[in-house]
This record gives structure tokens, C-alpha cells and sequence, in this order.
């Protein structure tokens, strides 16, 4: 299976079928997990409270996440670089929202969708 495949898999089980009451956003967090094989870098989605395109701090502000929050990726798809990993989960959630999956619907009944590296910067993917 592919990381792709894998990824939308995770969504579909992590996400419900309407945004969780109190959720205006969600966050698409990048970390680096420690000693795990083929693995530089990971991501977990948070629903928040705030959103605010000029201040990233919006995404702290966490008032749900999923029973599986994060979620591997391989090296084959990340690479080793952070910024590269950025670009490519930010161009699979393009993908993902462009779609006509129920996630993407999902997704979109909020204010906004970020993504980036816990405490790096973060890419707006999508806003009204």
C-alpha cells in the first residue's frame, strides 16, 4: 500500500462525518519521531478552536484530536529534508480537497486547514 493510501486510510478512520463541536480548524502537525526505522518524520491532525491566518499560533489552541492521532511516514515519501516533507504532505492535502472524498468535505465546513512542523512555520492549505 502506498503512503497515499495509507494516509487517506488514517483520515478516514480518524476523522467523523461532521466536524466535532468546538472545532473551527484543523492542524496538520510535522514532527520528528525518535529511533524508528525508515521513519524521519511523522504527522498528527488536531482539531482547533482558533483560527487565524496571521498568527500561527492557532494551531496550539487543541480541542480535539483523534484516538489515532499520528500517523508514520515513510522516508520514501518524505525524504530527509523537513521542508520537502512539508511540501509533500501539503500537496497530498491539495489532492485530498480537491477531491469529491467526504473528507474533503469535512475538512472544508471549517475556517481553515494548516500544515506544518510543530514548532517551525505553517502553510495554510485551504480557507474560505
Amino acid at each position: 500500500m502506498s503512503f497515499e493510501q495509507e494516509f487517506q486510510g488514517w483520515l478516514v478512520d480518524a476523522l467523523p462525518e461532521k466536524v466535532p463541536e468546538g472545532v473551527v480548524a484543523f492542524s496538520f502537525n510535522l514532527y520528528e519521531p525518535a529511533l524508528r526505522d525508515g521513519v524521519k518524520f511523522g504527522v498528527e491532525v488536531v482539531g482547533t478552536s482558533e483560527f487565524d491566518p496571521e498568527d500561527e499560533d492557532w494551531a496550539c489552541e487543541e480541542v480535539w484530536e483523534p484516538q489515532e492521532r499520528q500517523l508514520f511516514i515513510p522516508i520514501e515519501f518524505s525524504g530527509t529534508d523537513w521542508a520537502k516533507c512539508q511540501d509533500r504532505l501539503k500537496e497530498l492535502l491539495l489532492q485530498l480537497l480537491l477531491s469529491e472524498h467526504r473528507l474533503s468535505s469535512v475538512l472544508k465546513s471549517t475556517r481553515g486547514i494548516g500544515v506544518g512542523f510543530v514548532d517551525g512555520s505553517l502553510d495554510i492549505v485551504w480557507q474560505p
